[in-house]
């Protein structure tokens, strides 16, 4: 293999394929990228078994060939080199990166180990803006579950309903829906669980991608296509929980205020209430405060509150602020409003404006 590249293109690709290499396999190969030529471009595919991802950059290519290298070293090395062209040369087992003041060789692992990472070939199931569908990502994926003893809650549930597609995560604390409109001429049908590592791999690879991203369902593997990058995952098997039936259907106290200020008043009592696992009781006055209280024995105390909109009558509830304060680290309206209705019942977290009917986040009170 012979070619010529960038050092930016491929310090690029380098840091978004490494991100998905395994430092913990029993297999060697695992923790290298896959670099090989394509025609008039190069690819470099990474895969831990259970996420896959292949991106392409563009390069002059003298000699067709493949080669793995480590990617922690080739990431390293490549980010240090000053800007410019490079000349990669390889053969089975060794990679050569030479620019005008560095010449370096690389051992790696024949291509021919390399796991084949699943192709998905079908019909787009989804077409969306990959901004859109980032944003929805992150509204979601925070609330899925890091404990994988129920897979199920380990992954975000999407499927297609009323001409939109829905987004849920639950760790059984908290539940967060998203929903997102689909072309009108959209057909397909949908019901699958996504990982979530999965889905936060791709909302670090949309923050840098513009235009559409296509995802395609076959044989228990999802894919999710971008314009140079294909990002390739196997599905979560199981039943995704009955969620609609812990969505509260009445609110008695609804408080609005600037989602800045709900966000500072939470994170002054969280500060509190980190030896007291993040416990925080929460009034609501019905002439028009919230006022967010905690306290840990060795700490001290604190009381926050701030002015705000209030429908209905007084209400009290106790819950774990660094839930709060996840949720509103994702809602980007300026106001956001808190719903209750009694102590033991879930409260609901609403942006205010546009997205009001699109976006929830339910969190569980906590039993004091």
């Amino acid at each position: 293999m012979k070619l010529n590249v960038t050092q930016e293109n491929l310090a690029k690709a380098v840091g978004t394929v490494g991100r998905i290499v395994s430092s913990r396999s029993s297999l060697p190969v695992l923790s290298n990228i896959l670099i090989s030529t394509d025609t008039n471009r190069l690819r470099l595919s990474a895969t831990n078994l259970e996420i896959g991802i292949t991106y392409w950059i563009g390069c002059k290519v003298d000699q067709e060939g493949a080669v793995t290298a480590p990617a922690r070293l080739l990431g390293e090395f490549v980010q240090n080199l000053p800007p410019g062209n490079l000349e990669i040369a390889a053969n089975e087992t060794n990679i050569t990166i030479t620019t005008p003041h560095y010449n370096s060789q690389i051992n790696g692992i024949s291509a021919e180990e390399f796991p084949v990472i699943p192709e998905v070939k079908s019909q787009p199931t989804v077409t969306l803006p990959a901004s859109a569908f980032r944003q929805a990502l992150s509204e979601v994926v925070i609330a899925a579950s890091a404990d994988e003893n129920r897979p199920v809650l380990a992954g975000v549930y999407m499927y297609v309903k009323d001409g939109n597609l829905v987004l849920v995560a639950t760790d059984s604390y908290r539940l967060a829906e998203r929903s997102l409109p689909l072309p009108k001429d959209h057909k397909a049908d949908l019901s699958v669980v996504v990982p979530a590592r999965t889905m936060q791999e791709l909302v670090r690879i949309l923050a840098d991608n513009e235009g559409e991203v296509n995802m395609y369902v076959a044989d228990n593997q999802v894919m999710f296509q971008l314009d140079t990058i294909e990002l390739v995952s196997r599905l979560i098997e199981g039943q995704f929980p009955n969620y609609h039936q812990i969505i509260p259907q009445e609110e008695k106290t609804v408080a609005t205020l600037p989602t800045t200020e709900l966000n500072r008043i939470t994170k002054m009592a969280h500060l509190f209430a980190r030896e007291n696992a993040g416990s925080v009781r929460i009034e609501v006055q019905a002439e028009g405060e919230i006022r967010i209280t905690s306290s840990a024995s060795q700490v001290g105390e604190n009381t926050s509150s701030a002015e705000c909109e209030v429908a209905g009558d007084d209400g009290e509830i106790s819950l774990n602020a660094r839930y709060i304060s996840d949720a509103l680290a994702v809602i980007k309206t300026k106001d956001v409003s808190f719903a209750m209705s009694g102590k033991l019942n879930p409260c609901v977290l609403r942006p205010e404006g546009e997205d009001a009917d699109d976006y929830l986040h339910i969190i569980m009170p906590l039993r004091t």
